[in-house]
């Protein structure tokens, strides 16, 4: 029995060493290009199962009382900086509550092509949307994944918005796949920035609001395209596993890599704007990820700053999953910041109340 327990144990202290080191790898995830190196980002999509094994594996040997503990204890201690990133204990903001002078509201909403399944529901999910946001009044939205038959359906829904930036990249079927800006305030000026080889893009507008100009970066970022429901339903099924592994495997690795190159030309172009700017955007990437680091730079998360809970912005199934994201530059303070649970598209909008700070 007693070669028995030593050999339970010294495979435990060998799958801890494992999980301590994927922890480590996780944590690498955050600094290391895919561009350069893909390979420490498959653990940053593991952050959260990671550190809750470690802790877990610690609390047992904590009770064991073997000194493989202060190991993990040691790869945990880092997580406090990024946790913020996944949860807050804050009170829930009052969605409700009206804006107080100076403060402006920011919508960030992946829309999913409204539904395109065909032109009946793309155009009753294009109203559903509208009257959402209509109820919100934010000043600024930013929207991704816009279904277009004319530009003028999308100009008549959101008839609130005199000012509108549109910019098309590719069709599906009859309609542009689009990324829009809609501001209650005046735009000056317009940009974008093409990405190679992708259908993605980034638009940047500069928006004057009370005599003074902010720029606002609209992210649509390279996405897996992967259907979890059916990847999952694929991995049960043992004559389907290995291939099902080996096709997720790739288009995880050639999403990390391009993304990775288009953050930082995002990045690159943020740090010459003239103007404060306000990033938002669907950035295909969890917190543990270059692409959430590099896009944030020296900007606020407004999730950190204002948010509360588990914040959840894809229809995953899986909790902590936030890919869409809105951060201020130090000129500006969230004072809310809140996930709506509305059931238009596979995401779930994100909403940021901000106010320009003093100087």
């Amino acid at each position: 029995m007693k070669k028995i327990g030593k050999l339970i144990l010294w495979t435990l202290q060998l799958a801890g060493m494992a999980l301590a080191a994927g922890l480590l790898c996780a944590y690498l995830a955050r600094f290391v290009s895919p561009a350069a190196t893909w390979f420490f980002a498959f653990f940053g999509l593991l952050f959260m199962p990671l550190l809750v094994l470690n802790t877990a594996m610690m609390l047992c040997f904590l009770a064991a009382k073997r000194k493989i503990a202060w190991l993990h204890l040691a790869v945990i201690l880092p997580a406090l900086v990024f946790l913020p990133a996944y949860i807050q204990l804050r009170s829930a903001a009052d969605a409700d509550s009206p804006l107080l002078p100076g403060e402006l509201k920011i919508l960030s909403y992946n829309v999913h092509l409204f539904h395109l399944d065909t032109k009946t529901k793309t155009v009753e999910t294009l109203s559903d949307i509208a009257a959402f946001v209509g109820r919100e009044a934010p000043a600024v939205v930013c929207l991704q994944e816009v279904a277009l038959y004319d530009t003028n359906s999308v100009k008549r829904a959101f008839g609130d918005y005199p000012y509108a930036h549109f910019q098309s990249r590719k069709m599906f079927g009859d309609a542009l796949f689009s990324t829009v800006t809609l501001s209650r305030y005046p735009i000056t000026h317009k940009g974008v920035i093409i990405f190679p080889q992708s259908g993605n893009v980034c638009i940047f507008t500069d928006i004057t609001i009370d005599g003074q100009t902010v720029r606002v970066y609209n992210n649509h970022l390279e996405s897996t395209r992967l259907d979890l429901a059916l990847s999952f339903a694929r991995l049960k099924q043992e004559e389907k596993r290995g291939e099902e592994i080996k096709t997720v495997s790739i288009r995880l690795r050639d999403a990390f890599i391009k993304r990775a190159r288009q953050v930082d030309m995002v990045a690159g172009h943020i740090a010459q704007s003239p103007y404060p700017a306000l990033v938002c955007g669907d950035f295909n990437d969890l917190p543990m990820s270059y692409t959430y680091r590099r896009m944030k730079g020296d900007r606020h998360d407004s999730f950190i700053d204002a948010g509360s809970g588990i914040p959840t912005t894809f229809h995953s199934g899986i909790p902590a999953f936030r890919i869409d994201y809105i951060f201020c530059d130090p000129a500006f303070k969230t004072t809310r910041f809140y996930i709506p649970d509305v059931p238009y598209s596979d995401h779930y909008p994100s909403i940021a109340v901000v106010r320009r700070l003093e100087r």
